[in-house]
């Protein structure tokens, strides 16, 4: 049967004007398409406004920097008035005069204040500047050569507060220059194994001390840490992607095995003498923290025995290096080495302290005598993030509904006031200003997309600074919101936290493959009521999985007591409650119990391998990066800040470790290893592989040359990807 010709015109003008509202690059993607769509696609979820601030140092305003006009805009926190932070053409005057050039913009992007707001220090080129903005002039310097640390920090020249010096290290050594460039040497001797101000691994690496020398406020003395690295175990670590291979040897304290042995110094720069600090006979301790108080009558610093059970903080005088003990704070089972110390004005200072169970503030007096207890709100706090002395308040962090949520609080200095700040329920990330008068909040749920605000200090909402904004194209993918879910741990005692995503084309008559993204550990965390529809999780249920991340008990924000449930039993107990989560969600009739995966790098590295070796009928697929394979491969203070040393607890270690499960294996298993790690070392999975096979089991394995703990070969994601394909079968195309 013939058609009418203009019939069919109209129904191809149909089709076509169907097509341009309904794009097939968006609601009709789907399985792989939409997968590679939103790992590929960054601007699908773009930012409106601001995403952040920077604070001055001196003022209530903030500024930020204005791309198209390459000059920096100062707003008035309360008024939004907005004006230039520099007068801009002085500052480039004296630039240019002092480097020789003609440039008509700020040859700047980045910069630091100094001496308040009164200074700010700049690099451009191969030099670096000190401008001063009332008298408008510029001092130029060539910096020293940076020096490359523990995950790739790097270190540059400190210069002393009165900006009359600057102090660096080199060589294992200190050194000193003042502004016409005359160098001079601070210490002497030093070489890999005995480091003056400059960090061994280990320390940077468990205990945050990145920084390891301190200028007196007067600019008159340097103390330092000295690393003594003889008694330290070497680990080989060879490079051989060439003909003739380098060996790297590490300075590395396995579990169990000796530390470096610590020692604190003082040196006056001006006379070069150097007074050692008094720290006690016992060096089988960890001295750490080093900070000089607001008049640097004396410096402090702490004291942590090696069980970490116990942190002492001491007092030194700078000229005798004699040490008195201020106070001391313990722990049943282990103290976080990231406390903090807040000087006030008046000499005394702020203790948080998870003594109680829960961290909590605590106020003392200048000898180091409690005063009082500011809060007991058992949420527990985060961070202390500043201190209004005038108006007699302290700002800080705090955790609520089982940690999912982070919020603002405050409390009068006489424990007074207590009230939280922040009203909706989700993620509030705090900027405050430096007088404690303002604040930003950068605020997220589950079902919110981020929005950055501006506040006064007792919490009243000034106006918006920016937004995020999901285009109309992420919108017609139609994803399925993640499912936030609650299940009991395996001993049915404590409700935990869950997260599980769904593919868009999800349909709960079918049955799909589940896969666990996990990590594990002391303190982690997985669950936080924050906007997620858009990370790495949700794309992977795209290719036809179930994916989730569940909390176990020991994880953070949920007080000491129950992240102490984990202690001297690594492996034991969130692998368990990974198992109550697992079946908690197969137990619905569109969760295949019979195709389950998990996948982690590090520690969830670790976590994966032991749940194929120990849980092997729960667990089929597990893809593992980078695995602690057993604990007395890993360092000291990490390792036994929750296991103890091996001869205090071989049980522990003994059933932590994936070894003694390797004749269990019955899944596939995939791990993937970077060949220089140097904090996760190669001999974790080799020494797996080689029990694996003693056992005759079948696995696979990728060695990635010259990589360290993040493998950065792209392979690494495609390969994860591909082999839960492979071997759990989703039904996608």
């Amino acid at each position: 049967m013939s058609r009418n010709p203009r019939y069919a015109l109209i129904v191809l003008l149909c089709l076509a004007l169907t097509a341009v509202f309904i794009s097939p690059s968006s609601a009709q993607l789907r399985g792989k398409a939409l997968y590679e769509k939103l790992t590929k696609d960054r601007t699908m979820v773009k930012s409106e406004g601001l995403s952040r601030v920077t604070w001055t140092p001196c003022g209530s305003s903030y500024y930020y920097y204005d791309k198209e006009g390459k000059s920096f805009i100062e707003v008035d926190a309360s008024a939004g008035e907005e004006s230039p932070l520099f007068d801009d053409e002085a500052l480039i005057k004296a630039y240019n005069c002092a480097a020789g050039t003609s440039v008509t913009a700020l040859p700047f992007h980045m910069f630091t204040f100094l001496e308040g707001c009164q200074k700010i220090h700049f690099q451009s080129g191969t030099r670096a500047f000190i401008y001063d903005r009332s008298a408008q002039t510029i001092f130029a310097y060539v910096p020293e050569r940076e020096v490359v640390g523990v995950r790739g920090r790097r270190y540059q020249a400190t210069f002393s507060p009165d900006l009359q010096y600057r102090a660096y290290a080199r060589d294992f050594d200190l050194y000193m220059k003042d502004r016409e460039g005359n160098e001079k040497a601070l210490t002497t001797g030093g070489h890999a194994d005995l480091r003056n101000g400059f960090p061994d691994w280990v320390y940077p690496e468990e205990l945050g001390q990145y920084e390891v020398f301190w200028w007196s406020p007067d600019s008159s003395k340097i103390a330092y840490m000295q690393f003594d690295e003889y008694p330290v175990t070497k680990y080989p670590i060879v490079h051989d992607v060439s003909p003739e291979p380098e060996l790297e040897l590490q300075s590395y304290p396995k579990a169990g095995a000796n530390n470096p042995i610590i020692r604190l110094f003082v040196v006056d720069v001006k006379s070069q003498k150097i007074t050692r600090i008094e720290t006690g006979m016992d060096t089988n301790v960890y001295l750490y923290r080093g900070d000089w108080n607001p008049d640097g009558k004396f410096f402090t610093w702490r004291r942590l025995n090696r069980w970490q059970n116990q942190v002492e903080v001491f007092a030194t005088d700078p000229e005798t290096g004699k040490s008195q003990l201020m106070f001391k704070d313990s722990d049943p089972c282990y103290i976080d080495e990231g406390g903090q110390l807040i000087w006030l004005k008046d000499g005394r200072f702020l203790w948080t302290s998870e003594r109680s169970g829960w961290k909590e503030v605590y106020l003392y007096d200048m000898g180091g005598k409690l005063v009082r207890q500011l809060t007991d709100a058992q949420l527990p706090i985060g961070r202390v993030l500043g201190v209004d002395e005038e108006g007699g308040w302290v700002y800080f962090s705090g955790y609520e509904t089982r940690g999912l949520e982070s919020h603002l609080y405050r409390v009068k200095l006489d424990g007074t006031g207590f009230a939280r700040l922040t009203e909706d329920a989700g993620s509030h990330s705090i900027s405050l200003s430096p007088n404690a008068k303002y604040y930003t909040d950068s605020f997220s749920s589950f079902e919110t997309v981020r929005r950055f605000t501006l506040h006064r200090a007792d919490g009243t909402r000034i106006r918006e600074l920016g937004k995020s904004t999901l285009s109309q194209e992420f919108k017609d993918f139609r994803l399925i919101e993640p499912e936030h879910f609650t299940f009991k741990s395996a001993d049915g005692k404590h409700d935990l936290d869950g997260i599980l995503y769904f593919p868009a084309h999800f349909d709960p008559e079918q049955t799909y493959p589940l896969i666990m993204s996990v990590y594990g550990g002391p303190g982690s965390r997985q669950a936080v009521n924050r906007y997620v529809m858009n990370g790495r999780n949700q794309a992977l249920a795209q290719l036809g999985f179930l994916v989730s991340s569940v909390d176990h008990r020991g994880v953070s924000r949920r007080g000491k007591k129950f992240q102490n449930l984990m202690y001297l039993n690594l492996g034991e107990i969130e692998l368990a409650d990974h198992v109550a989560g697992v079946k908690f969600i197969t137990s619905r009739p569109y969760a295949d119990a019979g195709r389950v995966g998990i996948n982690g790098h590090s520690y969830g590295g670790y976590l994966t391998c032991i749940a194929l070796l120990k849980a092997p009928d729960v667990f089929h697929v597990g893809v593992a990066g980078a695995p602690v394979t057993d604990w007395r491969n890993y360092d000291t203070i990490y390792t036994e800040r929750y296991m103890r040393r091996p001869q205090d607890n071989p049980e522990g270690y003994e059933k932590g470790s994936c070894m003694t499960y390797a004749k269990d294996l019955k899944g596939h298993l995939f791990i993937h290893h970077g060949a220089v790690d140097d904090n996760v070392h190669p001999g974790n999975s080799i020494q797996l592989l080689q029990e694996l096979l003693k056992h005759n089991k079948t696995f696979d394995f990728m060695f990635y040359p010259e990589q360290r703990h993040g493998i950065r070969f792209r392979r690494y994601g495609e390969s994860r990807v591909e082999y839960f394909i492979q071997h759990l079968k989703p039904d996608v195309k």
